[in-house]
C-alpha cells in the first residue's frame, strides 16, 4: 500500500474516534452489517474502488460559474452523481444563491466564504467539505495613475494608510469572497465600511465598470484578476494572501437537504471529491475544461488564465479534508474556526447581529457527519 494511503487511513482513524460535535447532524452512515457496506470493484493495480451507484437522486445542485462549480458539473457528466436535473444552477454569487434557498431551488452545491457566512446566518446553511481556495485569486486593484499606486507598500505588500483610503469609492460585490477580503482589508487599516463608498455589483460587472472609469478601486476574483494582469496596467494593492487570510470555497448543503435527504447529500459529496481528484490528476485537461466551461457561461477567460486558475486553486486532498473536519476535544474543528472568522468580519461591520454570532458560535457553520461517513467508508474499502 502506498505511503499516502497509510497516512490517510491513520488520519481517518483519528477522525472517527474524535468526531462527535462541531455541527454534526446526528445522522449515521449505514454501517449496521456487511450488506450495508459500499459495493467495491478491483482496479487493474489490485486496489479497490467503489462501484458506481445507479441511484438517481432528487437533489438539485447549485454553484457559481467558476472552477468550484465546474467540478459539480463534471461529476454529473461523468456519472459519478446521478440526479433528476443534471444541470448545475449557476448564480452570480453567494447572496443570490442564498436567497434561492427559501424557495427550495437547490439542495447542495458550492460557494465562497461570503456565501457560507451569510447563508449560515440566514438559512442555517452548512459547509460539509472545503474545495478550492480563493485566497490566491482575490485581490484589490487601483489604476496605475492612482495616488495610492504611487505609494510604497508596507511590509506585507499593502498599499496606503487609513488616510489614503478614507472616502474612496470601491466597486465590490457585497456578501461575496471579494467582500470578505475587503472587510479584512478595512480592519487591517483600522477603517469601517462607513469610511468608504461601496458600489455593489457582480464581480464580472465590477471589472467592466472599473475598466470604464468608475470608482477608485475594484475587488476582483478569478478570472478577472488574471485579466487585469494581462489586459491592463492596474496595480494590485492588497490581496487575501497579503492579509493573511485562509479563504476557502466550500461544499454546502441546505438544512432541508441534510434533514430529509442525507444519503443524497452524501452521494453528492463523494462524487464531488472524485471529480476533484480527477481534475487534480490531469491539470492540462482541467485547464482546457475550465476554458471551455467559462466560455459556455459567457465569461471571457484566456487559456493562460485558465492554467493559472488551476495552478493557484488546487482541490483539497482527502488528508486535508480529514484534518479540517476532525473534531477536537473542545468540540470545535479547524474548518469551523476558519469560517467563523468571516462571520466575525460581518459582525464587526454590523452586518450580522450579536445574537446571530452567538448562535453560530453555539451551533457551528459546518456539518461533520458527511466527512465522518466518508472516512469510515474509506476504511471499510481497504
Amino acid at each position: 500500500m502506498k505511503k499516502r494511503k497509510w497516512i490517510t487511513l491513520l488520519l481517518a482513524a483519528v477522525m472517527v474516534l474524535n468526531m462527535a460535535a462541531c455541527g454534526g447532524s446526528g445522522e449515521e452512515a449505514s454501517t449496521e452489517d456487511a450488506d450495508s457496506a459500499p459495493a467495491t470493484e478491483t482496479t487493474e493495480d489490485g486496489e479497490t474502488a467503489e462501484a458506481a451507484d445507479d441511484t438517481v437522486w432528487d437533489i438539485k445542485v447549485s454553484g457559481h460559474p467558476y472552477l468550484h462549480a465546474m467540478a459539480s458539473q463534471y461529476a454529473i457528466d461523468q456519472g459519478y452523481f446521478k440526479c433528476e436535473d443534471p444541470i448545475v444552477d449557476m448564480y452570480s454569487g453567494g447572496p443570490v444563491q442564498n436567497e434561492a434557498i427559501a424557495s427550495g431551488a437547490w439542495d447542495v452545491g458550492t460557494t465562497g466564504s461570503g456565501g457560507i457566512a451569510l447563508g449560515a446566518v440566514g438559512y442555517n446553511l452548512k459547509a460539509i467539505a472545503f474545495t478550492i481556495p480563493d485566497e490566491n485569486t482575490v485581490d484589490l486593484w487601483v489604476r496605475a495613475d492612482s495616488p495610492i499606486a504611487q505609494l510604497e507598500p508596507d511590509e506585507n505588500g499593502i498599499y496606503g494608510t487609513a488616510d489614503d483610503w478614507r472616502g474612496k469609492t470601491i466597486i465590490c460585490n457585497t456578501g461575496s469572497s471579494c467582500h470578505m477580503m475587503f472587510l479584512a482589508f478595512l480592519e487591517y487599516l483600522g477603517l469601517s465600511e462607513s469610511d468608504v463608498n461601496l458600489i455593489d455589483t457582480t464581480v464580472a460587472d465590477s471589472y467592466a465598470a472599473f475598466k470604464a472609469g468608475t470608482g477608485d478601486a475594484v475587488a476582483l476574483w478569478s478570472p478577472f484578476g488574471f485579466q487585469a494582469e494581462e489586459e491592463t496596467d492596474w496595480v494590485k494593492v492588497a490581496s487575501a494572501v497579503q492579509l493573511g487570510l485562509n479563504q476557502p470555497c466550500v461544499v454546502v448543503a441546505t438544512e432541508d437537504a441534510i434533514e430529509n435527504n442525507w444519503d443524497g447529500v452524501y452521494a453528492y459529496l463523494k462524487a464531488y471529491i472524485q471529480a476533484g481528484n480527477d481534475l487534480t490528476a490531469d491539470p492540462e485537461m482541467a485547464a482546457q475544461m475550465l476554458y471551455d466551461f467559462e466560455e459556455e457561461q459567457g465569461i471571457s477567460m484566456s487559456e493562460s488564465a485558465a492554467q493559472k486558475d488551476i495552478e493557484n486553486r488546487p482541490f483539497r486532498t482527502v488528508e486535508e479534508q480529514i484534518e479540517l473536519f476532525t473534531v477536537r476535544e473542545d468540540g470545535g474543528c479547524e474548518a469551523n474556526d476558519i469560517l467563523m472568522q468571516f462571520a466575525q468580519y460581518l459582525a464587526n461591520q454590523g452586518k450580522i447581529t450579536e445574537e446571530d454570532m452567538a448562535r453560530l458560535q453555539e451551533e457551528g457553520m459546518v456539518d461533520t457527519s458527511f466527512m465522518e461517513a466518508y472516512v469510515e467508508e474509506m476504511g471499510a474499502a481497504q
